[in-house]
């Protein structure tokens, strides 16, 4: 059985989207769920009336997948994003299909979308570098979206306790494959969505691979302050990039930004 788990935070105007593809997805025993992740506008009411279960949750996208997870036990639990607009697939549906028909404990989605300055900034510049550098056996496996807010993971993986900020992808990614969970990757076709840029975002991805490596014993805790600058460094490099500018301009900023030499130890 599944869970799908939607966190959402002001997300009224597309929330019951995929509220309607989970429920077109879901099967006899499985869950439909939105967590309302303390929304001040009218997200709560317009899931509830798509037909999902309302969950009222912390702030924070990972504060409210903790909020989720200490109330299901389902063999698996499917994130959605909450800002799905269109796609001519059934999102839920691809993902539910992909875990049952295979045989990994983590199905990620992959989609293609025309704007690689706002959305994968973070992933080329700051996530990938540092996954290959301290958990080599993780990087790349995941396609190019390998931050993506659309997952099915086995529960037995989601045992520990997430971070509560936006870390919650990259901590997941590295969890479930240094337990020796498999991973596989269902391409989800274009999605049209709705992305809001928040300046904390590459931080807390870039900590939560940074509190892993130091707790996993691949990074000396002393050295952690040098791999602090890499990142403030990278986070500002990437701060100017945006779709505003044209793909090109957004790309060659993007390049600049990955080319930076990593500390050494």
């Amino acid at each position: 059985m599944f869970t799908f788990v939607i966190p959402a935070h002001n997300e009224q105007d597309t929330v019951a989207t995929v509220v309607s593809q989970a429920l077109q997805a879901a099967h006899q025993g499985d869950r439909v769920m939105v967590v309302d992740s303390a929304s001040t506008d009218g997200t709560a009411g317009k899931a509830a009336a798509a037909g999902a279960e309302v969950l009222a949750g912390p702030i924070g996208k990972g504060a409210a997948m903790n909020a989720a997870l200490r109330v299901i036990d389902t063999q698996w639990v499917c994130f959605l994003d909450a800002d799905l607009g269109s796609s001519p697939e059934n999102v839920p549906a691809l993902l539910r299909a992909a875990a049952v028909n295979g045989t990994a404990d983590h199905i990620a989605g992959d989609w293609e979308y025309a704007d690689p300055g706002t959305i994968l900034s973070n992933t080329f510049t700051l996530y990938e570098p540092l996954v290959s550098r301290f958990f080599p056996e993780v990087a790349g496996r995941l396609g190019a979206n390998s931050l993506t807010g659309y997952r099915a993971v086995r529960r037995r993986y989601l045992n520990s306790v997430l971070p509560n900020d936006f870390g919650v992808e990259a901590h997941i990614n590295i969890t479930v494959a240094t337990a020796g969970g498999t991973c596989a990757v269902q391409h989800l076709g274009v999605i049209a969505s709705r992305f809001r840029h928040k300046p904390a975002m590459g931080s807390e991805i870039a900590a939560a691979v940074l509190r892993l490596a130091v707790s996993s014993g691949r990074l000396d805790a002393r050295d952690r302050p040098m791999w602090n600058e890499w990142v403030i460094e990278g986070v500002a490099a990437i701060a100017g990039i945006d779709a505003a500018g044209g793909r090109s301009q957004a790309l060659a900023g993007l390049f600049a930004a990955i080319r930076r030499p990593m500390p050494r130890q």
